[in-house]
C-alpha cells in the first residue's frame, strides 16, 4: 500500500493498485498537462487549452444508469435514462480500474456537482490526464 501525502492518495480500497495525485494546484496541473503527449497549450488569457481528441463531450443517447431498488422508481426511464444490468456496470468497471492501474498517472479531484452547499453532491473525478 503506497503511503498517501497531501498530494497523492491510495486508492487501493477500488482496485487501483498505483498512487494517484490529488487535488494539485492548478500550477501544477497546467506544468503537467503541458508536459503530457496530449495536446495542450496556454491561451493568450491564460486559459489551458486541450484537445481530448474527435470524441469530445458526451452523448446523451449513450448514458446508462445501473437499476437499483433504491432508486429506480425515482428515476425517468425511457430514451436518456437507459437501465444498465449490474452485471454489465462490473464488467465496464473491471475494463476502467484496469486502464486506469496500465496508465501512466492517474490525477483525482474532488469536487462538488452543484453550487448550493444544500443541495450540492460530493464528486470525485478519477481520470488519467491532468485536465478534467
Amino acid at each position: 500500500m503506497a503511503v498517501q501525502t497531501p498530494n497523492t492518495i491510495d486508492l487501493f480500497s477500488i482496485g487501483i493498485h498505483k498512487r494517484a495525485f490529488r487535488n494539485l494546484s492548478p500550477s501544477a496541473l497546467y506544468k503537467l498537462a503541458l508536459e503530457a503527449k496530449d495536446d495542450s497549450a496556454i491561451s493568450s488569457t491564460g486559459a489551458l487549452i486541450s484537445f481530448s481528441g474527435a470524441k469530445t463531450g458526451r452523448s446523451p443517447k449513450d448514458k446508462r444508469i445501473v437499476k437499483n431498488p433504491a432508486s429506480e422508481n425515482d428515476i425517468w426511464w425511457g430514451k436518456i435514462n437507459i437501465p444498465f444490468p449490474a452485471a454489465s456496470h462490473k464488467a465496464n468497471r473491471d475494463l476502467a480500474v484496469r486502464y486506469l492501474n496500465e496508465a501512466e498517472n492517474v490525477y483525482v479531484l474532488d469536487g462538488y456537482a452543484g453550487w448550493d452547499e444544500k443541495y450540492r453532491l460530493k464528486v470525485r473525478v478519477i481520470t488519467t490526464r491532468p485536465y478534467h
